[in-house]
């Protein structure tokens, strides 16, 4: 039986997330807490992995009320903080261009505020460049406001993109940054969830077209939206996810794997599911689903998995 394996939460976009045990889904923003805070810089521009890859060197740890940590004891006290440190494995690896000037950061702790106060005065001095947080507790900063609700993968995929190259699964979690992981289903299970209609579902070609409709598929009724049901909740898939540079790199050094979207691109197209349509795909640098959250409610690892 396919259950819920894993629950990560991202509190700020592009920084590390935090593994949980459970976690409210919510209606309108995907997981609580998910992708809650987000760095702009003084022009409003949003800052992430993609446009600097320093982000990759800065280690972090939170206490945000009603956000609990995989393994830790229960905090009634959180105060929405976070804990800013610099990785030195990723400054000796020096593979990220200016990384040399943050080796003098000492970790600190500062309070989750939107504005320029907060963790913007160290975080900008990392950076080179003055930066801002900004915060929205009602739906977060996701990647694609369409379909919001939090990303889905099996476990088995994972495992199976860390064969191609060599990364550990824990690397591969961190590159890819999935919201639900799935245990007890097939690799790339969760492309037939976003997949569009299926081929067993088109009219067969025959030579004989007399009696075709002028519009063969006029008939055929309308895909029905392709939903996972765990534990209490519902998610409808929408698209497999479109991917950017960040897999490509170490998510701790920056280090850049040569060659990966061409090399995962070749895989993955040799490893699509004799079930799956992906006629409608521009692009094979795709992994996970993007969902939208039909039934809220709360989640927790070991739930059971229905699609």
């Amino acid at each position: 039986m396919a259950v819920l394996e894993r629950i990560t939460v991202y509190p700020i976009k592009s920084l590390d997330g935090v593994v949980v045990d459970a976690c409210c889904v919510l209606q309108s923003a995907g997981l609580e807490h998910d992708r809650r805070w987000q760095l702009v810089d003084m022009e409003g521009r949003v800052v992430n992995a993609k446009r600097t890859a320093l982000l990759h060197a800065i280690r972090t740890e939170y206490d945000i009320a009603g956000l609990q940590a995989t393994g830790n004891a229960d905090r009634p006290h959180a105060t929405n903080t976070v804990s800013l440190a610099i990785d030195l494995n990723a400054v000796a690896a020096g593979a990220i261009r200016g990384i040399e000037r943050m080796a003098h950061l000492s970790p600190e702790t500062f309070p989750l505020v939107p504005g320029g106060d907060g963790p913007c005065g160290w975080l900008s001095e990392a950076l080179g460049f003055g930066v801002l947080l900004l915060e929205r507790q009602e739906g977060g900063f996701p990647d694609d406001r369409e379909a919001s609700g939090p990303t889905l993968i099996a476990t088995a995929t994972l495992v199976e993109v860390a064969r191609w190259f060599g990364l550990d699964l824990d690397e591969c979690r961190r590159r890819f940054r999935v919201n639900l992981e799935i245990e007890g289903c097939d690799a790339f299970w969760e492309d037939t969830l976003a997949s569009p209609i299926r081929q067993e579902l088109l009219p067969q070609v025959t030579e004989d077209t007399s009696n075709l409709p002028a519009d063969p598929y006029a008939d055929l009724p309308p895909p029905e939206p392709r939903t996972v049901a765990i534990g209490p909740i519902r998610l409808q898939a929408t698209n497999v996810c479109r991917r950017c540079v960040v897999p490509s790199r170490d998510s701790r050094t920056g280090s850049v794997t040569e060659q990966f979207r061409d090399a995962f691109e070749a895989r993955r197209q040799r490893s699509l599911r004799a079930d799956v349509d992906a006629a409608a795909w521009s692009h094979w640098y795709r992994l996970a689903v993007n969902t939208v959250v039909v039934q809220d409610g709360p989640v927790a690892s070991g739930d059971p998995v229905r699609a």
